[in-house]
């Protein structure tokens, strides 16, 4: 049997919920081949994703259309003018 403070930890943490938001992951990582479609640029001191104007060739169709389709949150930023 494990010690008490370990089941009172277990109990503290089985307590604690997340906002669904919180958990969940970007919707772009479910379509397949996202990362043919997508773009990355600098944002200072990281990448980033973001969607190119044009649907690059190595992209499918069925992929871009998904992509293009997100919207509010789930959507990736269009990629910055160079």
């Amino acid at each position: 049997m494990p010690p008490l403070h370990h089941l009172a930890l277990s109990a503290a943490l089985a307590a604690i919920t997340l906002p669904a938001y919180a958990v969940q992951p970007p919707a772009y990582l479910s379509v397949p081949d996202f990362k043919q479609c997508l773009a990355e640029q600098n944002e200072g001191s990281y990448r980033s994703w973001c969607q190119p104007a044009k649907k690059p060739k190595a992209c499918p169709r069925t992929s871009w259309r998904q992509l293009r389709a997100l919207q509010g949150d789930d959507a990736v930023p269009a990629c910055r003018a160079k």
